[in-house]
């Protein structure tokens, strides 16, 4: 298991993992974190499972993000990066 990215009550942007150059407004709040699998499907625990082993994701650090006033569980720290004011 790698080390925890994010901590809790860090704000981060919402990336993709094969554009990191874009990101999404506003930022989101790292509200939670655990070991365990990203969540992509999260009303179909099957199709989530099968999504994860196809794709090649690994256990690791997921985390609970606040965006928007949702808040979204699983959250793969692929998707994520670092707070940074974007000019």
């Amino acid at each position: 298991m790698r080390a925890m990215r994010y901590q809790i009550g860090q704000l981060v942007w919402i990336t993709t993992s094969y554009r990191r150059d874009q990101v999404y407004n506003p930022p989101a709040l790292v509200v939670g974190a655990y070991e365990g699998e990203p969540r992509i499907f999260t009303q179909n625990e099957a199709e989530n499972t099968r999504w994860v082993a196809e794709e090649g994701l690994l256990t690791d650090w997921v985390y609970d993000i606040m965006y928007e006033g949702q808040i979204e569980l699983g959250v793969s720290p692929e998707w994520l990066r670092p707070y940074e004011p974007v000019e």
